[in-house]
């Protein structure tokens, strides 16, 4: 009853965005709600994620998620490859580096790194990777930056050396990694055989209950023996900033995009990308491929848990530019 209460008072605070046009000036972002409305339906919002109204387990039973035998095959795939293990967890193989992106991995209920509830179990855990080289953080929101996961990924790999916003390195030290980086944007950090570029990304960091801001998010310009990635780990789009992205730094070999959890548009849309947006994203970076990642995992939003899919990929003709796996899927990169 409660959850349907909490519904149906979204529903009330949403019809404010009906009266309001795009040009009013109280509104900081094309189509949001104004402040107080948007404050009053966010917090309904975060309600409905912290309940788990949003989860979606029939939708996810239909193929969302690998079998974990084949998960577990796809892992023994030779050169450079990647593997989707949910929300912006990817496993990046390049050149002999393996590189794992905002790992969300470890079991548990923390109260330090609390999770939205998910929709199905992912078919691969901590256990399961290889050696990991280099740990790469985009934001300090909690289904980005989970501190368990990063303590059990210092403890298993003593080697591997973490990047984050700067900021948020008391996150990567107190989880016990002994090289931790957090450079400033337009920062390079050589690691090995690779080099990672913090970028700009139309977000931020909102490690707190109430969701205030109180830390920036990063996009990772992520090179390896001549292969180019871009890692965009959350973010909303704007043409000026990926524009320039794609200007100075592409065209990229593979760019990871987030495609969902962007519904109620009026309170998200200046922080998450439509899946329209993403193929925009891609089209701007100049990608050879884009994989559509943010997605199907976390119960975030009300919109239906294919739709990101689905549209983006036909947002982005179809399987020519774009691609979006299954949880625990690998796919090689050819050259």
């Amino acid at each position: 009853m409660k959850h349907l209460l909490a519904v149906a008072l979204l529903g009330v605070v949403l019809s404010g965005c009906h009266t309001m046009g795009e040009g009013d000036p109280a509104q900081p972002h094309p189509g949001l709600l104004p402040p107080g409305l948007r404050s009053a339906g966010l917090a309904l919002h975060h309600l409905n994620i912290a309940s788990g109204l949003y989860v979606r387990r029939a939708e996810a039973d239909d193929g969302l998620v690998l079998p974990r035998q084949q998960a577990l095959a796809g892992l023994g795939i030779r050169g450079d490859s990647l593997t989707w293990l949910g929300h912006s967890s990817v496993l990046l193989r390049l050149g002999g580096v393996t590189i794992l992106t905002d790992p969300v991995l470890a079991g548990g209920f923390s109260l330090e790194s609390p999770l939205p509830h998910r929709h199905a179990a992912p078919p691969l855990g901590l256990d399961d990777l290889p050696p990991i080289d280099i740990v790469v953080i985009s934001h300090g929101d909690y289904d980005h930056l989970h501190t368990p996961s990063l303590k059990a990924i210092a403890d298993r790999f003593p080697k591997a050396r973490i990047l984050l916003p700067d900021g948020l390195e008391k996150y990567g030290e107190e989880a016990g990694f002994a090289a931790v980086d957090h450079p400033l944007v337009g920062g390079t950090v050589v690691a090995g055989r690779a080099r990672l570029t913090a970028l700009e990304a139309v977000h931020g960091t909102r490690r707190n209950l109430l969701a205030k801001l109180d830390g920036d998010a990063y996009s990772w310009d992520i090179r390896v023996a001549g292969r180019s990635v871009l890692f965009v780990g959350d973010s909303a789009h704007d043409g000026a900033v990926f524009g320039e992205i794609g200007r100075s730094r592409g065209p990229y070999d593979l760019a990871l995009v987030p495609i969902g959890a962007f519904e109620p548009s009026p309170l998200v849309a200046d922080m998450h990308s439509t899946p329209e947006d993403a193929a925009l994203i891609l089209a701007e970076l100049r990608a050879k491929l884009g994989i559509g990642i943010h997605w199907g995992t976390f119960a975030l939003s009300p919109e239906p848990l294919r739709a990101p899919a689905d549209r983006f990929l036909a947002a982005s003709d179809g399987h020519r530019r774009a691609r979006v796996l299954r949880i625990g899927e690998t796919l090689a990169l050819g050259r």
